[in-house]
């Protein structure tokens, strides 16, 4: 095979038409310019110079193999360029597990400021709960993921990953605006009216269940979604009341928004990737994502927990 050094040596005795010249555009002595092409000559099977008494004269043969040389060594270049943004992080692939409030609530801004100091940077999506993305994440399947945690209901991952805390939401009370609940003392006269839940059995459900069980009182519920727009839009169609996350709220002109007094109405929002992941933008990323989540105004309900 021939040596994309030598080959470089040749283009530059080419262009600059001696071995002295090469040799001090390339740092090289002449007899080291000389040896390198002595022994491309040897590789190529190729006579690429005529030696004459007052220097080389530079043969076709060799003027053909510099203009192939030339397309090979570029890509060599880009080659190494893309080799070496990998190693540093500056380019690369990032696949990212997110679910969807978070998705629609944090992401957009965490990769837009991502973007303008890693623009080569090429992002994968995977919408899924934590309990979906996680493993994933341990697998290698993901290189990182959003995750989430309620207050009532902790939730430990395996030894394989690491967690960083992002924010912690309030857990709210939505009401139709027009049955007056306006304090959280309020949020009892609610035991007699249609509740709106998340998917049986999550985490949302039970912890509902259990805000409700410490008022004194089990919910009857009408409608369950995973969604929470739709929710908004239930509450405020007048088809029931509901506990959201922060990320989860969403201006509607007639639901209100009530705080809870509850140890439970809390929810961590954290990332999660390997204890020693293999991707070199893991770094990078997780410290942008930070950043963003502490620069930015979330509002009453959220609170920076990623220092």
């Amino acid at each position: 095979m021939l040596n994309p050094v030598h080959l470089r040596t040749l283009e530059v005795v080419t262009e600059t038409g001696s071995f002295a010249a090469a040799a001090r555009e390339l740092g090289y002595t002449a007899s080291a310019v000389s040896q390198q092409m002595e022994a491309l000559e040897r590789a190529s099977g190729m006579r690429l110079f005529d030696r004459e008494a007052r220097g080389v004269k530079i043969t076709e043969m060799a003027r053909m193999l510099t203009e192939r040389a030339r397309g090979v060594l570029a890509e060599l270049y880009e080659l190494d360029a893309d080799v070496r943004g990998i190693a540093t992080g500056r380019t690369g692939r990032l696949r990212v597990g997110c679910f969807p409030t978070a998705g629609a609530r944090i992401l957009p801004t965490a990769l837009s400021n991502l973007r303008e100091t890693h623009p080569a940077v090429e992002v994968s999506l995977r919408i899924g709960e934590p309990k979906d993305t996680v493993p994933m994440v341990e697998s290698g399947e993901l290189d990182i993921a959003f995750t989430y945690e309620y207050a009532a209901l902790q939730q430990r991952w395996s030894d394989a990953v690491v967690e960083k805390p992002l924010i912690v939401e309030d857990l709210v009370f939505l009401s139709p605006s027009d049955e007056g609940i306006r304090e959280a003392t309020d949020i009892e006269r609610a035991s007699t009216l249609q509740w709106i839940s998340s998917g049986a059995g999550t985490a949302g459900e039970l912890t509902m269940y259990r805000i409700c069980a410490d008022m004194g009182f089990v919910p009857e519920l009408n409608l369950r979604t995973e969604y929470y727009d739709l929710v908004t839009e239930f509450v405020g169609a007048g088809l029931g009341v509901a506990i959201v996350p922060a990320l989860g709220i969403l201006d509607h002109p007639t639901v209100s928004i009530v705080p809870l007094h509850s140890p439970w109405a809390r929810r961590t929002v954290a990332l999660v990737h390997r204890r020693n992941p293999s991707n070199p933008l893991i770094p990078v990323v997780v410290d942008s994502f930070v950043e963003t989540v502490t620069t930015h105004d979330w509002g009453r309900y959220v609170t920076v927990a990623a220092l």
